[in-house]
């Protein structure tokens, strides 16, 4: 059973009778946006998971209506695409809290800091465990707070900072984790879970990419500085590749998964290409290997989609150069034969030729050859 993050704005709506008719979770900008008051200051903030909001300039303080959009989109080109508004409560930093509640063998753990906000970290031994009977705080809230986790499965929840006044708890930031497992059984969904990662620009321009297209194209980095670099055809192909570098006990070389299929135009391959190559590009590792692999396709022209990996690597053959690449290939399909041809002398001109290999080959070998020349 994995633990899952929520966003804030469904954390909040868990919690907070009402929040959902005061706070807004904005996606689609200029509509969401329009639903705010013209006379509220609100606090706009990227709600995907990420910790320290407030000292990475992802929190926007007393913005209107009227530069609601503009906030937004300052965000959204740091590459977050959820975000949530909520009016500014004026309080003094002296009255925020922090408060968490966690799921242990022995029972809910619960931990608190008369000194919350952004700089609790910096003090942890203010941070002291507490019973429901005797952590600071109104009785009615950890209770509350306690039967909100049982309801919704949820197995963490921090709460920083807590604002209290009298017998009302606010909370001004809510994080939490939620048993997968109980999903259908609860309050929130799929869509609520968010992802604690910021894409890359290749990442997000393959996803556009993506959305644009009747092929298929994923991308996704798995090691910045990863040493072994794929650019493969099938999600069959790229599961085998990525599971034979882990039998080897290199699965940490590989910098990426992610694979291109249904039909691609060459165009769309070179596009594909050329953002696979400038992640590759932003590694550390000063000898890199690229594979390019697949299963035997049984519509996806090899031929046409070599040559927009072709057009690619040509662009860059200098920075191929630098960072010492050489590739190998194992692939099957229409116009192999050509495909493969195409691909051989232009790597060899270039002196970019690790091993070339057609479906006649272990889809396999072609891993174990880039391994080789990596660790050699």
């Amino acid at each position: 059973m994995a633990r899952v993050k929520l966003s804030e704005f469904r954390s909040k709506t868990l919690f907070v009778p009402g929040y959902k008719g005061v706070g807004l979770r904005i996606e689609t900008l200029a509509d969401d946006i329009a639903q705010l008051d013209d006379e509220v200051s609100y606090v706009i903030k990227v709600d995907q998971g990420i910790k320290k909001r407030g000292k990475q300039g992802l929190v926007k303080l007393g913005i209107k209506k009227a530069d609601a959009l503009e906030a937004v989109n300052e965000l959204a080109s740091k590459g977050f695409s959820r975000f949530i508004a909520e009016p500014m409560l004026p309080h003094d930093d002296k009255e925020e809290r922090y408060i968490s509640f966690e799921r242990t063998r022995e029972g809910i753990s619960i931990h608190f800091s008369e000194r919350g906000g952004v700089d609790v970290e910096a003090n942890p031994t203010a941070v002291e465990e507490y019973t429901v009977q005797t952590v600071p705080v109104p009785a009615a809230f950890p209770e509350h707070i306690i039967d909100t986790m049982n309801r919704e499965h949820l197995s963490f929840v921090e709460i920083n900072p807590l604002i209290v006044r009298d017998k009302e708890c606010i909370l001004l930031d809510a994080a939490v984790l939620a048993d997968s497992a109980g999903q259908y059984q609860a309050g929130w969904s799929d869509d609520d879970v968010v992802e604690v990662r910021v894409p890359t620009e290749a990442e997000r321009a393959i996803a556009e990419l993506n959305e644009n297209s009747p092929a298929a194209f994923s991308f996704r980095v798995l090691n910045p500085d990863g040493a072994i670099w794929l650019l493969l055809s099938g999600g069959g192909a790229s599961i085998t590749i990525a599971d034979e570098a882990a039998n080897q006990g290199k699965a940490s070389s590989i910098g990426n998964y992610g694979e291109y299929s249904g039909g691609p135009t060459q165009e769309e391959t070179y596009l594909y290409t050329k953002e696979v190559l400038r992640q590759m590009f932003l590694s550390s590792e000063p000898k890199k290997a690229l594979v390019i692999a697949g299963g035997v396709a049984n519509f996806t022209d090899v031929k046409k989609t070599f040559g927009g990996i072709i057009q690619a690597l040509q662009e860059c053959t200098g920075e191929l150069a630098k960072h010492r690449t050489r590739v190998f290939v194992r692939r099957g399909g229409p116009n192999e034969e050509e495909g493969l041809a195409l691909m051989h002398d232009f790597l060899a001109v270039n002196d970019l030729l690790g091993g070339i290999h057609g479906s006649d080959a272990v889809l396999t070998d072609v891993i174990n050859e880039a391994l080789e020349y990596v660790y050699a």
